[in-house]
């Protein structure tokens, strides 16, 4: 069956080279340019289509610049998910995605207040439900239609206000960063981190050095097919590795 992804990590710990290990063809909605670096070193054999979305250079709020990228992108989408071209669809990543919706409908609304001599500076919390149905869309779409679907999130730092104190308290803890509701649209949730693994080796003249190993760690954070494997680490994984412990002869 096809399968609906996250996959959330910080910078530079090998989202894109997961999601290029899924069935193609493979599209790849790109907000951050780098995308094409992966595909021509490690993927350059497979078929995979990107397209760049180039963001202006923002460099005041009172720019308008987001309705027509979000547009563009949607219709983009759509007519990829319907006309089954790929078997899946990769946003690169989700962050930006939801950045560029929500922004998108606070232009919306701008435009609405500006007609009846108002200003209107951020979304006020009933406002939220249209960026939620556009994001929801995504998955929907991507579901309904029998593709794949992965979404790369960026991880970042989790901050709580403690009772009595000022100001707000770095946890320690990494969360998504994006749209709040991924984790509960995705069949799979995954999280990666980068691990330096040292090992010993003799030299030609007896001597000896630690050769360093960067290894890609990517953890099943939760997932709607088999529970009891939430929390199993691979190292350097495919698509294929972890359909096969979740899915097993389902495929």
């Amino acid at each position: 069956p096809n399968v609906l992804v996250s996959i959330s990590a910080p910078p530079k710990c090998g989202k894109n080279y997961l999601a290029y290990t899924f069935p193609g063809p493979i599209k790849v909605y790109c907000f951050n340019g780098g995308a094409e670096f992966v595909r021509a070193k490690f993927f350059s054999s497979k078929d995979i289509k990107i397209h760049n979305f180039g963001l202006p250079i923002i460099e005041s709020t009172d720019i308008s610049w987001a309705q027509p990228v979000w547009q563009e992108f949607y219709q983009e989408y759509k007519e990829d998910a319907l006309h089954g071209k790929y078997l899946t669809l990769v946003l690169d990543t989700a962050t930006e995605v939801e950045n560029v919706c929500q922004q998108a409908v606070l232009e919306d609304l701008q435009e609405m207040a500006a007609e009846k001599n108002r200003g209107k500076e951020r979304l006020g919390t009933t406002e939220f439900l249209a960026r939620n149905l556009r994001m929801k869309a995504l998955f929907d779409l991507a579901r309904n239609e029998g593709l794949n679907l992965v979404a790369l999130n960026y991880l970042k730092e989790k901050w709580v206000k403690l009772p009595g104190e000022k100001a707000a308290q770095n946890t320690g803890e990494l969360v998504l960063d994006g749209w709040q509701r991924t984790e509960t649209q995705a069949d799979i949730n995954l999280e990666m981190c980068r691990r330096v693994e040292g090992k010993k080796v003799e030299g030609k003249k007896g001597e000896s050095r630690i050769a360093k190993k960067v290894v890609m760690v990517t953890t099943i954070k939760s997932n709607r097919f088999d529970r009891d494997q939430d929390g199993q680490d691979f190292e350097d994984t495919t698509y294929d590795e972890i359909i096969a412990l979740l899915l097993g002869d389902v495929q």
